[in-house]
């Protein structure tokens, strides 16, 4: 899953198209909070790029003279490739391998989840670093560490990061941070982290405060590994449905496998195949209209949770969160 061929921006090019103005409304939104002004960089250079989406967007936004971005997968880069009129170029690889291109060249360097998958995030950081030109700013924006979630979860995420953690890593790397933002809405459980260029040597920390913390990854793990058993004794052999093929029903089938292999079809608004783990892939709309009183589990992050509900709520489906299937995750709904 998390090889060369990942592919997990092409499930739902709306969703990532969604996702991608999210996070540059963000962006823009942050700036304004930081450092007083909206961004306006000339150029930008953007690690782990994706699809090209978030990309693409700023360089419309903000009228960008030039936009590069680095994808290490080869579907995402090839479907950036086909994007009509693009402003943006995605090429594949690792920014740490073109250093000596871009080293010194951008106002703006950009990571979006890619930080927490870095196997040296000081390395990853010192190239975001080189990569700017006099006055330029880093961006990086990861699973805000601070709070027990999902991000937790995933194979390959290597560190998690606390605020306090962040910023002892980007000092080591040269960088101050400026200031963070915790994100709202469908960003929700992600933060927003501005830095600048900085050569002074980092400061040791006299009191990490993280056993509450790790009280609350522990519980929030604990709370996962309830949902097989929740599950089967709240359906009770009752045939469902599973709303949802992206990353939160990936989670699923690691973790509450039971659940998954139980659904008798997977829902989403347009489906890509006739079959998703050898069962019918369906329009949701057309499922839920022709079978009026089914179970819909809903394979959906806690944050899309109240929209999804609400889509459904008159349509005479029984949707509920796999959240409710364990007692110590019902009150993150």
């Amino acid at each position: 899953m998390y090889s060369d061929g990942y592919d997990l921006g092409l499930v739902d090019p709306a969703a990532d198209a969604a996702r991608a103005q999210g996070y540059a409304d963000c962006m823009d939104e942050s700036a304004v909070t930081l450092l007083g002004r909206p961004l306006r960089p000339g150029s930008v250079v953007e690690f782990g790029a994706g699809t090209g989406a978030l990309l693409e967007d700023l360089a419309r936004r903000w009228q960008l003279r030039e936009a590069l971005g680095f994808e290490a997968a080869s579907q995402l880069v090839a479907s950036a490739g086909q994007r009509d009129q693009a402003q943006a170029t995605i090429r594949q690889g690792y920014a740490e391998e073109a250093l000596g291109e871009i080293a010194g060249r951008y106002d703006l360097c950009l990571s979006v989840n890619v930080l927490e998958h870095a196997l040296s995030p000081e390395a990853f950081l010192s190239v975001s670093r080189r990569a700017l030109s006099d006055g330029g700013l880093v961006v990086v924006i990861c699973p805000d560490g601070d709070v027990a979630d999902t991000e937790l979860l995933f194979l390959d995420h290597v560190s998690s990061f606390s605020q306090l953690s962040l910023r002892m890593v980007a000092a080591a790397a040269g960088l101050h941070v400026i200031g963070s933002v915790a994100l709202r809405g469908q960003q929700k459980g992600f933060r927003l982290t501005l830095l600048s260029p900085d050569a002074t040597a980092p400061q040791a920390p006299t009191d990490l405060q993280s056993l509450s913390l790790a009280q609350a990854r522990s519980d929030f793990l604990k709370g996962w590994s309830e949902i097989d058993d929740g599950a089967s004794e709240w359906l009770d052999d009752r045939p469902y449905a599973m709303f949802g093929a992206g990353e939160f029903r990936n989670l699923l089938r690691t973790y509450a496998p039971r659940l998954v292999k139980g659904a008798e079809a997977f829902l989403t608004d347009e489906p890509l195949a006739a079959t998703l783990d050898d069962r019918p892939w369906l329009r949701a709309g057309e499922y839920a209209s022709a079978h009026p009183r089914t179970i819909m589990v809903a394979a959906v992050n806690p944050r899309s949770w109240p929209a999804v509900a609400g889509r459904f709520r008159n349509s005479g489906v029984h949707i509920v969160h796999p959240y409710l299937f364990s007692s110590r995750l019902k009150e993150q709904l």
